[in-house]
């Protein structure tokens, strides 16, 4: 199925399973997380790389991030609004469930000049993630 977002059309609304791999983990001197991932849909549509932070003091608050999800042709790109992640485990490199929410600000080939939200659910640990992106575009003006 081709995605459109032809101007005058109506909102789009997409929910993506995506699992792959943490590329890279960086902690602060300050208790900033950094971390980078990149990986792909259940069926191989899709593909996502991004990045989040979050301070490992705050439960929510400041957090910085984007994400590029793409199909073929077709990328939409959104910055980071918020980020909830909790530590799910006792251990130095347990696991994380985690909450993102992101702006749509843009994209390429159907997604170009998209806007809309993107809110994350999953988990991840220092190597793997997994989780569900429920992708909404707003209707074309």
């Amino acid at each position: 199925m081709p995605v459109s977002c032809i101007p005058g059309e109506r909102a789009l609304d997409l929910r993506i399973r995506c699992a792959g791999d943490v590329v890279e983990w960086q902690e602060l001197l300050n208790g900033t997380q950094l971390v980078s991932i990149e990986g792909a849909s259940e069926d191989g549509a899709w593909t996502l790389s991004g990045g989040f932070s979050w301070n490992i003091g705050l439960r929510e608050g400041a957090a910085e991030g984007d994400v590029t999800l793409s199909r073929g042709d077709d990328e939409m790109f959104a910055s980071l609004t918020s980020a909830d992640v909790t530590d799910t485990s006792d251990a130095p490199e347990g696991d994380h469930a985690f909450r993102l929410d992101y702006d749509i600000d843009g994209g390429a080939g159907a997604f170009d000049g998209a806007t809309g939200r993107i809110e994350a659910s999953g988990a991840f640990t220092r190597a793997t993630f997994a989780g569900e992106w429920r992708v909404h575009v707003d209707a074309a003006s």
